[in-house]
């Protein structure tokens, strides 16, 4: 064997041994960063996050629709029972944040990403075991746009009265 043989066939095993540094470096990345991701569920229920169940209009502002939406056969169906009780759609695996549990009455006050009012809502429709949604993803604060809640705390209602020519309606003055 020549000398260039030599150098070829050392430089291909050096060539080999970085190529098999590299896999297992990129191996021991991805698993590292998949555990260092995952989402610890039981700690986002222990917080007050809940994974929706039903799919339906079954949730409302107001605590005395919300036992009305769930005890109705038809509420899926029954426009004019949704606009009444002015419902809001929840879907399964949707996140949501408990804010009050009425345990005799089987109810839960929930904040949910994108709507701007807290719902009622039967509390056997949440669930503390996360849920797929539609696009098999399991929502988390992050991901849900809920971000971390922690514990609520009720914020002051403005008081328009407060500001002299002040519009009670939309809170702005007309100066």
């Amino acid at each position: 064997m020549t000398t260039e043989e030599r150098s070829i066939s050392v430089g291909a095993a050096r060539s080999g041994l970085a190529a098999k540094f590299i896999a297992l470096f990129c191996l021991v990345a991805a698993a590292t960063v998949s555990t260092a991701t995952a989402t610890d569920f039981q700690s986002l229920a222990e917080q007050g996050y809940r994974w929706v169940r039903v799919n339906g209009p079954y949730a409302t502002p107001n605590k005395s629709d919300a036992p009305r939406l769930a005890g109705a056969k038809s509420a899926a169906t029954d426009i004019e029972l949704q606009d009444k009780a002015h419902a809001y759609f929840i879907l399964p695996g949707m996140l949501v944040f408990v804010l009050e549990n009425d345990t005799a009455a089987g109810l839960s006050r929930v904040r949910a990403s994108g709507i701007v009012v807290d719902l009622w809502t039967e509390t056997k429709y949440l669930s503390a075991s996360p849920l797929k949604d539609s696009y098999g993803v399991t929502e988390t604060p992050d991901s849900s746009g809920l971000g971390y809640l922690g514990t609520p705390t009720p914020s002051p209602t403005p008081d328009a009265s407060a500001v002299p020519g002040a519009s009670p309606i939309l809170g702005i003055s007309p100066h």
